[in-house]
């Protein structure tokens, strides 16, 4: 059984700090408000990097407490299975979605560790994979909702027939084969979406005609060669709707379509560009575009002006990492330090160049906060030169030799002499005279002054200590190596910080649609502190796990209840019925899913949840009225339905040419149909009154009814009673005239 973070944490520190490390991990828990038991990995690490580290600095040199927490970290990692074939795996089953910048930095995690194993970035690159497969989770169940919307759009067009229609089935059938591999087929689910909006609009314009292939035969010296239209290149044309000739109630249905279709467009680009929103020109566009959309006005150019916007806010911000990348890399070139000083920096930037030509985004805020601390050192090592050659001056001819040592130190030469420089000008002060030995004491009282707040601020009280009881037994303490810890504790603190910082940025941007923009302002404030503190914003990020998991328990309650009441009317045949299909298509996999999906996820399924309760309500009504239609039919209304059903010959014409995708009741006049039975008794007589009193042969009759058509027609010697939708109109009156 793996060991609790807490018990690994006090383990670990215990022959460092001795029974401080109990004090200590007690305060670093109450900060983060959870109980030994429930401390996380992840907790653990926020502690280590903030509270522990800077008591570690108090009583360690730099690198050896640096050393301690690495080693606490090695520890608290779960041990990788698979190590760096877990993530080739892993690359192996992303590498397909090309456009998804974890996958980027993923690829440059692999070509790096395959080089040099790091198991800091390995961790990082397993942390990435989970991310991934969130990502991956939530993109099928948004896949699996597009399916059920083009089947759905599938079954109202296909009475239209030809090429567009077998192309549209196609591109389904290989949608539905990746969904059931648990791949996306992002371009043709984009395809048929299209291909979907354009035949809808087109039966929605009652202009349908049926579709048909006539076969052309084009006789060769071999054999006859048969060529349909669908192969001809017409018939890939878009086809073009007059909306100006068209009634309003089907120009304000297209746009009804075209205003959903570019909703759901609207969705993907933002969840695609989401750390770009904010570009100016972008935020501006996407407000001009929401804006329109919730008027029910289509926003195709906006919409596509928007797209193109994001694309290049997504290019600058790479342009604009790769001409930082290349400017830390000249600023590290020039620095005057040694090369193994350097070298970490070095691949630090190698691994931030390789994610951006993988197309990912890096984090350059933990390398700049690097370079900056090798810049502090080059500086302080010009400094510390300039002073000691001043102090050498003021010591007369017995200090020349030394001084004109010093000053022919340059760069890497200079930061490798400086400590014996130092040990010599400590011998040279003891012959110096009692005169300026009082004058250096008094120097290094002040300078000591200067330092000493900040020092205690960062853990370094001992050392702070120990240099005042130096000084007041008439001894010259070395102030350079204070200054020393104290530049490195600042350095060290602030990119361990930085980088704790990124990894919460990469949680918080999962968490953006429930609170986490509040996080990452946050987060972008304590960047620009001296010394950040990561554990504000991991208590945060907390707080908001919290929130999805309550989520997460309160979806699973509302989805057991609603399929509950789903599944007594799921035989239901209506509009409403059409109309929640697609959404219980999206629920089901979404419930047992539940608990993998991240924030979107679980968003999205919330708000699916909600048009599905809505739909259900209806359709409980639905139920509810044919139940009371039902027990208000009497003997004499069940007497003449089952005479109905009797046509001559004893056989009821059969209805199934007629059942099309829009019709929402059809049967003969005298079925027990939604609809008042008198009235269209009334009208019927009034039509055959019409009839011989013209001589002439009536066909359908057709009444507007709301969004509706109540269509009433001779059908095969009976009477046809239907309530068709505009768009279905015309294949219905086809279909009755075949």
């Amino acid at each position: 059984m793996r060991e609790s973070p807490y018990r690994i944490l006090e383990e670990t520190l215990r022959p460092h700090l001795g029974a401080r490390a109990q004090v200590v991990l007690e305060e670093g828990r109450k900060r983060l408000g959870q109980r030994p038991e429930e401390l996380s990995e992840k907790d653990a690490e926020t502690l280590l990097k903030g509270l522990v580290f800077r008591e570690l600095q108090a009583r360690l040199p730099a690198a050896q407490a640096r050393r301690a927490v690495e080693e606490a970290l090695a520890r608290l990692a779960p041990a990788p299975e698979g190590g760096l074939e877990a993530l080739e795996r892993g690359l192996a089953r992303f590498g397909l979605y090309v456009d998804w910048p974890e996958v980027g930095r993923l690829r440059a995690l692999v070509n790096r560790l395959r080089r040099e194993p790091d198991p800091r970035l390995l961790q990082e690159g397993l942390a990435l994979l989970d991310h991934l497969e969130e990502k991956l989770e939530e993109a099928l169940l948004r896949q699996a909702q597009d399916l059920a919307h083009l089947e759905e759009a599938l079954e109202r067009v296909r009475p239209l027939g030809g090429p567009k229609v077998r192309r549209l089935e196609s591109l389904i059938q290989i949608v539905r084969e990746a969904h059931r591999e648990g791949t996306l087929a992002q371009g043709e689910v984009e395809r048929a979406r299209a291909l979907a909006l354009e035949l809808r609009k087109y039966l929605a314009s009652s202009a349908v005609q049926p579709a048909t292939l006539p076969e052309m035969v084009f006789e060769t010296q071999e054999e006859d060669v048969l060529v349909t239209v669908e192969e001809a290149p017409a018939l890939e044309e878009e086809l073009v709707i007059d909306l100006e000739s068209l009634a309003e109630p089907q120009a304000q249905e297209i746009r009804a379509l075209e205003v959903a279709e570019e909703k759901r467009r609207l969705e993907e680009l933002v969840l695609r560009y989401a750390p770009f929103l904010d570009h100016p020109r972008a935020a501006a566009l996407r407000a001009e575009v929401e804006a329109l959309l919730e008027a029910d006005q289509p926003a195709l150019e906006k919409l596509t002006e928007l797209e193109a916007a994001l694309k290049e806010a997504e290019a600058e911000a790479k342009a604009a990492r790769r001409a930082r990348l290349i400017q830390l890399e000249e600023a590290l070139r020039r620095l005057p330090l040694p090369q193994e000083a350097k070298a970490p920096l070095e691949e630090g930037l190698r691994l931030a160049e390789e994610t951006l030509r993988e197309g990912g985004l890096p984090d350059l805020a933990a390398l700049e906060a690097e370079l900056s601390a090798l810049e502090e050192e080059a500086r302080r090592l010009k400094e510390e030169k300039a002073r000691l050659l001043e102090e050498l001056s003021a010591l007369g001819e017995a200090a020349k030799p030394l001084a004109e040592e010093l000053a022919r130190l340059e760069g890497e030469a200079l930061a490798q002499a400086l400590p014996g420089i130092r040990a010599r000008y400590a011998e040279l002060l003891k012959g110096a005279g009692e005169e300026a030995r009082r004058a250096r004491l008094e120097e290094r009282k002040a300078a000591l002054r200067a330092l000493k707040e900040e020092a205690e601020a960062l853990g370094l009280g001992e050392e702070v200590a120990e240099a005042e009881r130096a000084l007041a037994q008439g001894e010259l303490p070395d102030l350079e190596a204070l200054r020393r810890r104290l530049e490195e504790a600042q350095a060290l603190r602030r990119r361990l910080a930085l980088e704790e910082l990124a990894r919460l940025q990469a949680l918080a941007e999962r968490f953006r649609p429930l609170g986490g923009e509040a996080v990452l302002k946050a987060i972008e404030a304590e960047r620009q502190k001296p010394l950040p503190d990561p554990a504000p914003i991991a208590r945060a990020l907390q707080a908001l796990k919290r929130r999805l998991e309550a989520k997460r328990q309160e979806l699973g309650t509302r989805l057991a209840a609603f399929f509950r009441r789903y599944a007594p009317l799921e035989g239901l045949k209506s509009d409403t019925q059409r109309r929640i299909r697609p959404l219980v298509e999206f629920l089901r996999p979404a419930q047992k899913a539940l608990d993998r999906l991240g924030p979107r996820g679980v968003l999205e399924v919330e708000r699916a949840l909600a048009q599905a309760e809505e739909a259900l309500k209806e359709l409980e009504k639905e139920k509810e009225a044919a139940d009371r239609l039902l027990k208000e039919l009497g003997q004499e209304d069940l007497e003449a339905l089952l005479s109905s059903l009797e046509a001559p010959g004893g056989e009821r014409p059969d209805l199934s040419p007629l059942r099309l995708p829009g019709v929402k009741a059809l049967g003969l006049l005298d079925d027990p149909l939604p609809l008042p039975r008198p009235q269209l008794k009334a009208l019927h007589q009034a039509l055959k009154a019409l009839e011989a009193a013209t001589g002439e042969a009536l066909g359908p009759a057709l009444v507007r009814l709301g969004g509706s058509y109540l269509v009433l027609a001779p059908w095969r010697g009976h009477e046809a009673v239907a309530l068709v939708e505009p768009e279905a109109l015309d294949p219905f009156l086809k279909a009755l005239s075949g």
